[in-house]
C-alpha cells in the first residue's frame, strides 16, 4: 500500500468520525451567511460563543443525568432560583462570596434530592424532577412576587466585563467547567458509575456500589452546573429573574440528543452536547439576523432541531453499518 493510498485511508477515516451534527452546523453556518452579510465575522461568531454559555452549561448537567438513562426537568428553575437567592442574599448584607456559594448549595441540594427520589424509591426521573421543577419555581416566584430583582454591584460588571485573549471571562470559566466535568466523567469512580447507570445499573449493584449514594452525586453534581449557569446568567443580566431558565432543560435535552448521547443506551458524551449547544445557538442568532419576526421562531427552530435530531439518528446508523 503507497502512502498516497494509506493518506486517502486515514482522511476517510477521519471523516466519518465527524459527529453528524459538525456537517448540520457547518451547513447551518453556510446557510445564514448567505442572507445574512457580516453573520461569519469575528465579532458574531464570539457572540454567538458568549450567547451559548448559559445553556452550555445546563447541557453539561443534562449529558450527566442523559448518560444515566434519565432527564432532569429541574435544571432550568434551578437556574432560576440560584440568580434569585444570590441576588436576595447579597440584598441582605450578605457578601458576595458567601451569598454565590449558598445559592450553589441550594441547587446542589435540590439535585440530590432528586436523586435520591430516582435511586432510592425508584422515580421515573422524568416525574421525579417535574415535580421539583414546579416547587422550586413556585419558591423563585413566590420570594420575589414573580417580578426581576435588579441589583447593581461590581462583581457583576466585572464577571460580565472581563476579557482575556479576546472572549469574555464567562466563556473561559464554562471551560473550565467542561475540563472537570471531563475528568469526572472520564477519569473517576463516579464517571464509571454514571456509565455504569446507562448500560447496566443491576451490575453495578452487585458490584456492591452505592447506587443511591452515587446517583445523589451525580445529580447534585449537575445542580452545581446548573448553579454556574445561574450565577454568570446574574451577572450578565444583574438580576435575579424567578423564571429566566424556563424551557432550558427541554433545549438541553435537545443539544444533549444532536450531540450523539442516547436517551436509552446510556451512551454518548460532553464533547458532542458542545456541538448540540452551538447549533442551537446559532440557529436563533441567525433567524435574529435575517430578521424573521419573533413569533415564527419557537416553531422555526422546534421544526429545524426535531429535522436535525432524525438526521444524526440516520446518519449515526448508516456511519455504523
Amino acid at each position: 500500500m503507497n502512502a498516497k493510498t494509506i493518506e486517502t485511508s486515514r482522511l476517510k477515516g477521519f471523516v466519518k468520525n465527524i459527529p453528524p451534527v459538525v456537517w448540520i452546523l457547518l451547513l447551518m453556518m453556510g446557510t445564514f451567511s448567505l442572507f445574512a452579510p457580516g453573520y461569519l465575522e469575528f465579532n458574531n461568531m464570539r457572540n454567538i460563543i458568549v450567547q451559548s454559555v448559559p445553556l452550555m452549561l445546563v447541557a453539561f448537567a443534562q449529558t450527566l443525568i442523559v448518560l444515566t438513562q434519565g432527564t432532569d426537568l429541574s435544571l432550568g428553575s434551578q437556574v432560576s432560583l440560584v440568580t434569585v437567592c444570590w441576588v436576595l442574599f447579597m440584598q441582605s448584607g450578605i457578601p458576595f462570596y458567601i451569598a454565590a456559594i449558598m445559592a450553589t448549595m441550594i441547587s446542589m441540594t435540590a439535585g440530590a434530592i432528586n436523586g435520591l427520589i430516582v435511586s432510592k424509591w425508584k422515580i421515573p426521573p422524568f416525574i421525579a424532577t417535574l415535580g421539583m421543577q414546579n416547587i422550586l419555581y413556585s419558591i423563585a416566584i413566590l420570594v420575589t412576587s414573580g417580578s426581576s430583582i435588579y441589583y447593581a454591584h461590581d462583581v457583576f460588571r466585572t464577571v460580565a466585563d472581563a476579557q482575556f485573549f479576546g472572549f469574555p471571562l464567562i466563556v473561559w470559566i464554562t471551560v473550565l467547567m467542561f475540563g472537570l466535568t471531563w475528568v469526572i466523567l472520564y477519569k473517576t469512580k463516579l464517571g464509571a458509575h454514571i456509565f455504569g447507570l446507562g448500560g447496566n445499573a443491576e451490575a453495578l449493584v452487585l458490584a456492591g456500589v452505592n447506587v443511591v449514594k452515587s446517583s445523589m452525586m451525580i445529580y447534585a453534581y449537575a445542580g452545581f452546573l446548573t448553579a454556574m449557569s445561574g450565577l454568570l446568567t446574574t451577572c450578565r443580566l444583574e438580576s435575579g429573574q424567578p423564571v429566566v431558565g424556563q424551557g432550558w432543560e427541554f433545549e438541553a435535552v435537545a443539544a444533549v440528543l444532536l450531540g450523539g448521547s442516547s436517551l436509552r443506551e446510556g451512551k454518548g458524551g460532553i464533547v458532542g452536547t458542545i456541538f448540540g449547544v452551538l447549533l442551537i445557538t446559532i440557529l436563533k442568532n441567525g433567524l435574529n439576523m435575517v430578521g424573521l419576526f419573533s413569533i415564527y421562531q419557537n416553531a422555526i427552530i422546534g421544526v429545524i432541531i426535531l429535522t436535525a435530531i432524525v438526521i444524526d439518528n440516520v446518519l449515526r446508523r448508516i456511519k455504523d453499518k
